[in-house]
Formats: structure tokens, C-alpha cells, sequence
């Protein structure tokens, strides 16, 4: 993304952006409970648009929204351990760390659940848990590269539609 992260997001999005930051108290208790600092391009795509639906299906939950976004980390965690198993053949033979895996989205179309892969750097992978396909893949390139691929077109995971419109918050928010 070359512009400056709100200008990039702002023209993947076709809409202006929340201005409501989350407390710098919120961002702590998340990263605390995910053990590391998350990316940057992450943490300004929740700032702008969290608590909103990407597509009218993928939900974004931002740290103050209608379901804060730790509490849907927590949930979203303790499903994975039940849901993983049935998805990959042997859980030990992956190339992370399935506990190291931080809950950022989720489809309400089909149930998929999306994780960050933390990685060295910014550009950690993403992780789409396909749970009626009962399969998993992986993005590479970054929450940003991911999020550009799927809303051009270029590289949408099977079974998510691609909607109108591109994103709108989540109804009764208190971010209004």
C-alpha cells in the first residue's frame, strides 16, 4: 500500500472511516492476552473500520464495539482448538503454532473464521479456517496484501460472495 494507511484503506473501502480510536487501555488487554504486538496495518484497519462488515458478510469486530473485539478473540480462540482438528490431518505438522493464532474476523455468510499468523515483521499471514469445507488456507503478504486480493477480486477465499457494498459498519454499533 503506498499512500499513508487511512488513505489506502479509505480507497479500498469506498467509505470514509470510524474516527473513533480504541483506547490505547484496549489495544494493551488485547496484545496482552495475544502475547505480542500486532501488526500496524492491522491495528489502523480496525481503528478505521472495526466493528464493521467487509462485503456485508466478513465482521470486523473493533475493541469498543457491539462485540468488543477481545472478547470475540477469546471465543473465536476456543472454537479453533474444537474446529482445527477436523480441518488438517495432523495439527503438529503445520508451519505455525496454532496457539499463537490471533482471531481478527470472521464470515457470517458460512461460519469461516480469520486469523493473523504472526510472523517477523508487519506482513504476517492470514488464515481463513473454511469450517464447512473443513479445510484451511493460507494468505501470505499481510492483513493488507489480503484484504486488497480479496476485494479486487483477484483472490477471494471459496464461498465468500463478493457484495455491495465494500464495507458498512455493524448494525447498532455504539461507534455511531
Amino acid at each position: 500500500m503506498s499512500d499513508s494507511p487511512q488513505v489506502a484503506f479509505r480507497d479500498l473501502m469506498q467509505a470514509e472511516p470510524w474516527l473513533r480510536s480504541p483506547g490505547p487501555e484496549a489495544w494493551a488487554e488485547i496484545e496482552n492476552w495475544a502475547g505480542i504486538e500486532l501488526p500496524g496495518d492491522f491495528k489502523e484497519f480496525v481503528r478505521l473500520y472495526g466493528d464493521g462488515l467487509v462485503m456485508r458478510h466478513l465482521n470486523v469486530p473493533h475493541p469498543d464495539g457491539i462485540d468488543p473485539l477481545i472478547g470475540f478473540m477469546k471465543r473465536a480462540r476456543r472454537k479453533l482448538e474444537m474446529v482445527l482438528p477436523g480441518c488438517v490431518a495432523d495439527v503438529g505438522s503445520l508451519s505455525f503454532d496454532p496457539d499463537l493464532l490471533i482471531p481478527w474476523g470472521y464470515s457470517n455468510w458460512d461460519g469461516d473464521d480469520c486469523f493473523l499468523v504472526p510472523r517477523a515483521g508487519e506482513e504476517w499471514d492470514v488464515l481463513v479456517v473454511f469450517r464447512q469445507l473443513a479445510c484451511i488456507r493460507l494468505y501470505s503478504g499481510g492483513f493488507s496484501r489480503f484484504l486488497a486480493e480479496v476485494l479486487s477480486g483477484r483472490e477471494v477465499p471459496p464461498g465468500w460472495p463478493v457484495l455491495e457494498p465494500v464495507w458498512e459498519p455493524v448494525a447498532g454499533t455504539p461507534l455511531v
